[in-house]
């Protein structure tokens, strides 16, 4: 067997090396792209897993239009463009009847085209809708849970010294001022109908005249899932026939007042009693400081919102 010289064994020792480093360079690379191509498949699955399946317009529909199941198509939608308040099939069925299982028929607050993404602000229940009687109301007397926020849902109540405790408005959004951006300590928002502005007008001037008394919200939990809850404050004789004989006030509300008053007739004997206890004079009094308290507070708050303006 011929030996080889020194050269052709470096040029062979050379080229074993040679091929020894690309095959581990090889290796390396085939690891690399295995690595990348499973955390690509593992972003791939937690993309499509994080996917949403939300309702989607097949068709146009105008401001006011009921709507219905069949007018929709499903996608799947990824997380990180879906709103959080996206519809859903769950979300439309669960508007879409009460909390026994009534339908309620669910419309279009705005014109919106085929193909739109819907979200719930776009939409409303029927009982939910404006009528033509309702105004935004500011109030500044009433007592505020402390961390209270914009668009929450609240009930009005008015409480009395002796520990009863009565619902004025159940089931509002409430706004909080926020001028500067710190949210109001005691400024909010309410869309009241002029049945609800009068009896909120009515109640404010007895927690005015009755010390001890307390007129505070108190916040919904699930709004969405919880039914509206009955009003059963009932206010003054005065206060009736006002509602009873103003145009402004809808038939509904008028009869819905009437009943009020034949199953809760007793809560306003309980606060005729209570204001029968208290000095006409210091009763008209109370009512005297609170008004100003009120006009002052007003006045602030607009001053604060024109400073803001001014920069």
């Amino acid at each position: 067997m011929a030996t080889m010289n020194p050269l052709e064994r470096k040029a062979r020792n050379s080229f074993i090396k040679g091929l020894v480093i690309a095959g581990i360079i090889g290796i390396i690379g085939i690891t690399v792209l295995i690595i990348q191509l499973l955390n690509m498949q593992g972003e791939e699955k937690a993309r499509i897993e994080a996917q949403k399946d939300v309702l989607v317009l097949n068709q146009p529909v105008v401001s006011g239009q009921t709507l219905t199941l069949d007018m929709f198509k499903t996608i799947k939608a990824d997380a990180d463009v879906t709103p959080a308040n996206a519809l859903t099939s769950i979300s439309f069925n669960n508007m879409s009847a009460d909390g026994n299982g009534n339908p309620i028929d669910v419309v279009a607050k705005i014109d919106i085209q085929a193909n739109t993404m819907l979200t719930d602000n776009m939409i409303a229940a029927s009982d939910e809708l404006n009528t033509n009687d309702v105004r935004k109301q500011e109030f500044n007397v009433i007592s505020l849970p402390a961390n209270l926020e914009t668009d929450e849902t609240v009930d009005i109540r008015f409480r009395l010294p002796d520990g009863t405790d009565y619902i004025v408005i159940s089931k509002k959004k409430v706004t909080v001022l926020d001028d500067t951006g710190v949210p109001s300590l005691t400024t909010i928002y309410l869309n009241l109908t002029e049945e609800e502005i009068l009896l909120m007008s009515n109640v404010i001037v007895e927690a005015y005249q009755i010390p001890g008394s307390k007129l505070y919200a108190t916040r919904y939990v699930e709004p969405g899932l919880q039914e509206k809850a009955i009003t059963n404050y009932v206010p003054n004789g005065d206060v009736q026939n006002l509602i009873a004989a103003d145009p402004n006030v809808v038939q509904e509300a008028k009869q819905e007042l009437a009943n009020r008053m034949t199953q809760y007739g007793n809560n306003r004997t309980n606060v005729n009693d209570m204001l029968g206890a208290i000095d006409v004079d210091d009763r008209n009094s109370a009512v005297e400081t609170g008004v100003q308290d009120e006009i002052s507070s007003g006045q602030e708050e607009r001053q604060t919102y024109l400073d803001a303006l001014g920069g």
